[in-house]
């Protein structure tokens, strides 16, 4: 693991729109259920999970964990994330723990500060006795400090792929900057690029050519990596998102099956937590 004691599965694609919030914040409502001690690091500063996870204004942020002012000592990430962990908002089970994000975190990714793309790894080791799991929703800005900083603390990457251009280009450039952490002397040779999962797929009746188009691109270009699991575009998931509660929550047959599929996917990233289910 990248973290010892800790699982870490970040979900990663360099275009925008393709579902790594609605990935994040599945995965994080299943493990919750499962028992898990479940963290969640918004690291996108547009702060979409922090808003869902019923956070508003936080007091501290990831922006405190990754901040260093120049002429000074910069301080211990590790005591710092203790601070920044929060509990989720009410809906929320009480084993989901929140490191909350605010737009100025996006005025990182062009400081100068030596090693700041280490820091978010010191922070989560400071959090290894608290947490079971931390998921991390990344931005998707290609090549930045703050999509680097999680591929350096992640053990685990997961690709959420629309059935688009976007879905299709947004996997292969994230794939470009995996192989470029973890080959042999890179930063992070233990990542691991677990899976890529079709997300926001139509609802049945509502898939065109060009969708089976984009669909046929992915299996055809990354195989067996692409799983079977389908996240399909249900209402559900906005309503579950606007009213800033777990899918777990939600009723009816079509937020039975986004948990179903969000526990595929955490289960293929972390195949030992297969008894939690």
């Amino acid at each position: 693991m990248a973290v010892d004691g800790l699982d870490t599965v970040a979900e990663v694609s360099e275009k925008g729109g393709v579902g790594k919030t609605s990935v994040t914040s599945g995965m994080a409502a299943v493990a919750a259920e499962w028992g898990l001690r479940v963290g969640v690091a918004d690291l996108d500063p547009r702060c979409t999970l922090t808003d869902e996870m019923g956070i508003t204004d936080p007091e501290r942020s990831v922006n405190d964990i990754f901040y260093t002012e120049s002429q000074k000592r910069p301080p211990d990430p590790a005591e710092i994330a203790r601070e920044v962990l929060m509990r989720a908002g009410p809906a929320w089970p009480s084993n989901v723990f929140v490191l909350p994000c605010i737009r100025e975190f996006g005025n990182r990714e062009t400081d100068p500060a030596t090693g700041m793309e280490f820091r978010l790894k010191r922070a989560l080791w400071g959090l290894r006795e608290d947490l079971d799991l931390v998921l991390m929703d990344v931005p998707p800005r290609p090549g930045g400090k703050i999509a680097g900083a999680a591929l350096i603390a992640t053990r685990k990457v997961v690709i959420p792929a629309t059935l688009t251009n976007d879905g299709w280009s947004g996997a292969v450039e994230a794939i470009k900057t995996i192989e470029h952490f973890n080959t042999p002397g890179g930063l992070n040779e233990d990542l691991e690029l677990s899976c890529i999962v079709r997300s926001i797929v139509p609802r049945d009746g509502e898939m065109r050519q060009i969708h089976y188009d984009w669909q046929n691109r992915l299996l055809e270009d990354f195989g067996d990596l692409v799983l079977p699991t389908l996240l399909k575009n249900y209402a559900v998931r906005e309503v579950a998102r606007t009213a800033c509660a777990p899918i777990t929550a939600a009723p009816g047959r079509e937020a039975k099956l986004l948990v179903s599929a969000y526990g595929e996917i955490l289960t293929h990233a972390l195949p030992h937590l297969k008894e939690k289910r």
